[in-house]
C-alpha cells in the first residue's frame, strides 16, 4: 500500500509538470488568455485552462494504477466520478472558451453531482450529540440525494469562487486533499485516500508554474474539476464516519472556501444583489485591500487552511 501510494503521488506530480507547458502553448494559440486589470491581481496577460493539465494527470495515474499495475479496484463510485468529471470538463472548457450563462451552468453542476449520488457517493446519515453506541446516528433516507447534490455544488462553486490570486486555489486543495487522504487512509477503502493524495500531488505540481507570479491559471476548468473531487473524496471517505466529532472534520478541511462562499452570499444577499455578481468582497480581496501582498495573502490563507485541517485530524482522531 505505501508502495503504491508513494508511485501515485510522484506520477501525478511529474505527469502534471509535463503537461502544464503544452496546455499552456494550447491555450495561447487558442486565445484562452486572461487580461490584468479589474478584480484580477495579476498584471499582464495570462493564459488559462491550465486545469485541463490536473484533469489529465489525475485519471491518467487512475488508469495507469488500476488497468496496468492493477492496483484499486475500478468501483461504481470511482466509475461515477470519472463520468462526472468529464461533463463538468467539457462544461467548463465551454465556459471559459465562450463564456455561459448562469443557468446552464449550475444545471451542469447538478448534474454531475447526481450522476456521483446514483453511483455511490452518498451522504447516507448524520450523528448529532447524544451520540451514544450508534444511538445518535439518523440515516437520511431520501434527504440523502439533496443533501449529497448540495454538498457537491456548493464546493464547486466555493473552491471555484476563491481561485482569485497566484496559486490561492491549487494550494488550498493541495492541503485539504492531502488532509482527506490521511482521514480515508485511516479507515476507508484505500482507492479513496490514493485518489485524494494523487489530488493532492497534482495540485502541487501545478503551482510549479501557478505560484506567483502565474504563468497560467487553472480557469474554471481546474477550479471546477477540483471542488467536484474534492466534495466527491470527501464524502467517500470523511463522511463515511458515523462520529460526530469526526463528521466535523470535513467542514473544518474546506472550511475557507466554505467561509468565503457562505460570506460572500450573505453579503451580497443583504445588499440586493444577485448572488452570482462578481465582486471585489472575497476573502483574499479583503486582505489585499488590508495591505498584504499577493503572496503574503495566499500564504496566509494556506496557514489558516493548514491550521484547520490540523484541528480535523484532531477531531478525526478524537
Amino acid at each position: 500500500m505505501i508502495r503504491a501510494l508513494v508511485a501515485a503521488v510522484v506520477v501525478a506530480f511529474v505527469l502534471t509538470v509535463a503537461l502544464v507547458p503544452a496546455v499552456r502553448r494550447l491555450a495561447l494559440r487558442l486565445g484562452l488568455i486572461v487580461p490584468p486589470g479589474g478584480r484580477h491581481a495579476h498584471d499582464r496577460p495570462t493564459p488559462t485552462a491550465g486545469g485541463l493539465a490536473i484533469f489529465v494527470a489525475v485519471w491518467l495515474t487512475v488508469l495507469v494504477g488500476t488497468v496496468w499495475a492493477g492496483i484499486w479496484p475500478w468501483g461504481p463510485a470511482l466509475r461515477g466520478i470519472f463520468i462526472g468529471s468529464l461533463l463538468l470538463g467539457a462544461l467548463c472548457l465551454t465556459d471559459d472558451a465562450f463564456g455561459l450563462p448562469v443557468l446552464p451552468r449550475l444545471l451542469g453542476h447538478v448534474l454531475v453531482a447526481l450522476i456521483a449520488w446514483q453511483h455511490g457517493v452518498r451522504i447516507v446519515g448524520l450523528s448529532h450529540p447524544i451520540y451514544i453506541h450508534g444511538a445518535g446516528y439518523v440515516p437520511l433516507g431520501w434527504l440523502s440525494a439533496p443533501l449529497t447534490v448540495l454538498w457537491i455544488v456548493f464546493l464547486i462553486n466555493a473552491v471555484n469562487w476563491i481561485d482569485g490570486l497566484d496559486g490561492l486555489a491549487a494550494g488550498v486543495i493541495a492541503i485539504a486533499s492531502a488532509t482527506v487522504a490521511v482521514m480515508a487512509l485511516s479507515g476507508s477503502p484505500p482507492t479513496v485516500g490514493i485518489l485524494a493524495a494523487v489530488l493532492s500531488a497534482s495540485c502541487l505540481g501545478f503551482l510549479v508554474y501557478n505560484f506567483n507570479p502565474a504563468r497560467i491559471f487553472m480557469g474554471d476548468t481546474g477550479a471546477m474539476f477540483l471542488g467536484y473531487m474534492i466534495a466527491c473524496l470527501s464524502v467517500l471517505g470523511a463522511f463515511k464516519s458515523t462520529t460526530l466529532f469526526a463528521m466535523a472534520a470535513p467542514i473544518l478541511v474546506l472550511g475557507v472556501p466554505i467561509y468565503d462562499t457562505l460570506s460572500t452570499m450573505l453579503r451580497r444577499l443583504r445588499r440586493g444583489q444577485p448572488i452570482y455578481s462578481a465582486d471585489r468582497g472575497h476573502l483574499h480581496h479583503r486582505l489585499l485591500d488590508r495591505g498584504f501582498s499577493v503572496r503574503q495573502t495566499v500564504l496566509a490563507i494556506y496557514a489558516l487552511t493548514a491550521l484547520l485541517c490540523l484541528v480535523a485530524l484532531g477531531l478525526w482522531w478524537r
